[in-house]
């Protein structure tokens, strides 16, 4: 049996146009495709918009915005415990034996 040449540009014209491959695709055959689910619950006060931005704004407005301001209030706090956060100075030293001792 011989097999099926199937590099595009040794087939004629004609040939291509009867493919089956190159029709158009079926509802059940077509890509998927991401797309951005608007979430309709989802806003964030002008109160917090202008606290995270560095504005001065009044305390009751925060308060009135409670779930939002204590959630950026904690991202704020573990961003700083993070950056303050340091690598051993001995972990250096075991990456570079571990690579050495897998060649």
């Amino acid at each position: 049996m011989k097999p099926e040449n199937l590099d595009p540009r040794d087939a004629s014209p004609e040939k291509l146009l009867s493919s089956k491959e190159h029709t158009r695709p079926t509802p059940e055959r077509e890509p998927m495709t991401d797309r951005e689910v608007p979430l309709a619950s989802a806003h964030t006060p002008e109160a917090i918009h202008q606290w995270l931005d560095g504005e001065k704004v009044n305390e009751d407005q925060l308060r009135a915005a409670d779930k939002e301001y204590e959630f950026w209030r904690r991202v704020g706090q573990e961003t700083n415990r993070r950056s303050r956060m340091k690598t051993p100075s001995s972990l250096p030293g075991e990456i570079m034996k571990a690579i050495t001792k897998d060649k």
